[in-house]
């Protein structure tokens, strides 16, 4: 009986052993799997870091290398001291025109209003100076006045400077405002030259040296020959 039950015993040993190393196997499979991925994690990582690092290097290079230009101001006072204290708003208003009579005259911008004058002096500006002339081949000095006085304040002017004097009422040079006129004796005695006041103690006129110009008033060629200052006063 014993002999018959060997074979049936070894039957369920051989069973037994190959159940506990198929459970073996599959532990130790399972073991080497999640080994393999944690490895594959970990390399993942690590190439995700240094792909985030060259990243964050390129990032900062391109930033240093990408600098953002800088805001220039501009300070007024650089084009003239006369025109530091004009607001932007008056600025854009004003006419480069102005600016470049302002600056010759080292006068106040905002108080160049009288646009036709200006654009008049502007068109015979450099003008050559020529006695008896009247166009812009040569203009004399009284020819220069009747040219202001007719197409700027609408006065019609005798021809010579003499003439205009004795037309024209007296004035103190404390007085004088821009459209008075002063007279010179130049080359003889008497008047023999005008020119019209404007800002900042200036004044245009044809000069033999110069032609169209603006000079100083207390410049000492001018002023140690000026007659007297005149004003056009309107007809009744």
């Amino acid at each position: 009986m014993f002999k018959n039950c060997l074979p049936l015993a070894l039957f369920f040993l051989l069973l037994t052993s190959c159940s506990s190393f198929n459970t073996l196997f599959e532990s130790k499979a399972s073991a080497m799997a999640n080994t393999a991925a944690n490895t594959i994690n970990r390399t993942t990582h690590l190439q995700h870091t240094e792909i985030e690092q060259e990243e964050k290097l390129v990032s900062r290079q391109a930033s240093k290398m990408a600098v953002p230009p800088q805001e220039v101001t501009i300070s007024r006072s650089a084009i003239s001291s006369s025109i530091s204290d004009i607001t932007a708003t008056a600025v854009e208003s004003i006419l480069p025109m102005q600016f470049k009579y302002a600056i010759m005259m080292n006068a106040t911008v905002e108080k160049l209003t009288n646009f036709s004058l200006y654009k008049t002096i502007d068109e015979w500006f450099g003008t050559r100076y020529r006695f008896g002339g009247t166009t812009h081949r040569g203009i004399d000095c009284s020819a220069f006045m009747q040219v202001i006085g007719q197409y700027v304040f609408g006065w019609a002017l005798p021809r010579t400077a003499r003439e205009q004097y004795a037309i024209m009422e007296k004035i103190k040079r404390a007085d004088i405002r821009e459209g008075d006129f002063v007279f010179f004796h130049t080359w003889r005695r008497g008047v023999s030259h005008v020119g019209m006041c404007l800002q900042n103690n200036k004044f245009v006129h044809a000069a033999t040296s110069k032609g169209v110009t603006i000079s100083d008033l207390d410049d000492t060629y001018w002023d140690s020959r000026i007659i007297g200052f005149k004003r056009m006063v309107a007809s009744d």
